[in-house]
């Protein structure tokens, strides 16, 4: 799945057979997600392009968040699920109505590495919030590749962001998705790094890789997407830009001139938000102490500790 782009890319799912661990089965087992409940999920998207990188964070975050409704109607006592990697390619696919080399480079990597996902949306998710409007919904989701023979990282190109980006994650990503009335927080994001491609190539050759942090997303009612994202770019120095995103995919730095509706939308990105979360669950913890295989330098991106 991949949940992390506008500057990067991010949705997800989880692998068909689980880990034996003593460790995991002492966690709760989460239910898997059918393949025909995320198709049906997907079919609600937004009149946008289910095949371009910079629009494959709202299409995923919407399919997440219509799967866990369903799930508070149908299991009112459960809090958790898993998505199996080829259940969530496939869906998506059958949504986007096109081959496999059609699939943004995003979904590609996120299958060939077998990325998974599981997301708790328990009331434990936010245990606080200290500034801002109270969430209508919030997930603590987890991204891991089922794949532990594979690399620790890996990456794609997103030639439609700006600028155009390489994107790496780790093998865990971790993330907080909290719904608003007026936008997305896609927030405390570890595992997610990227590399502008380009004449701001040399610079970042300098100052390693920035980590994603946080990510804002508002859409308009002509589907244009309005992204504010953080990123730690060196030693804890953090900097946040402003981008809008077609519907066909194609991306903007900045607000357009002449759209007062977007702009009203990066004006709503700005406001003051925070929240406190709680911890992790058991799965969660023993995923991330399981397939950690890498750890960040001061510098940002990966590094041999």
């Amino acid at each position: 799945m991949d949940l992390t782009t506008p500057f990067a890319g991010l949705l997800l799912a989880m692998a068909a057979t689980w880990p034996a661990a003593a460790a995991a089965q002492a966690c709760e087992q989460p239910a898997r997600i059918t393949r025909q409940v995320i198709a049906e999920a997907m079919r609600a998207h937004g009149p946008y392009s289910l095949t371009s990188t910079t629009t494959t964070m709202i299409f995923g975050s919407e399919a997440l968040l219509a799967i866990v409704r369903r799930r508070q109607r149908e299991a009112p006592g459960a809090t958790q699920f898993m998505i199996d990697h080829e259940d969530w390619f496939k869906a998506h696919q059958e949504a986007a109505g096109v081959g496999y080399s059609e699939m943004s480079e995003s979904a590609r990597t996120a299958y060939e590495h077998r990325q998974d996902v599981l997301v708790d949306y328990g009331p434990q998710v936010v245990q606080e919030v200290k500034e801002g409007a109270v969430p209508r919904l919030a997930l603590d989701v987890t991204l891991f590749s089922s794949d532990t023979a594979g690399p620790s990282e890996f990456g794609y190109k997103d030639t439609l962001s700006v600028p155009k980006m390489e994107v790496y994650n780790t093998r865990v990503v971790r993330l907080r998705m909290v719904e608003y009335d007026s936008l997305l927080l896609i927030d405390e994001v570890t595992g997610v790094s990227m590399k502008p491609l380009g004449f701001l190539s040399a610079i970042f050759a300098l100052v390693g890789m920035p980590d994603v942090k946080e990510t804002r997303i508002a859409v308009g009612k002509d589907y244009w997407q309005v992204v504010r994202g953080r990123v730690n770019v060196m030693l804890g120095i953090s900097k946040s830009a402003t981008a809008t995103i077609e519907p066909d995919g194609r991306g903007h730095e900045g607000v357009p001139r002449g759209r007062a509706d977007l702009a009203a939308l990066a004006k709503q990105l700005e406001q003051p938000i925070e929240v406190r979360y709680g911890s992790p669950s058991c799965l969660a913890r023993h995923l991330a102490s399981r397939l950690a295989g890498s750890c960040r330098n001061p510098m940002g991106g990966t590094g041999s500790c």
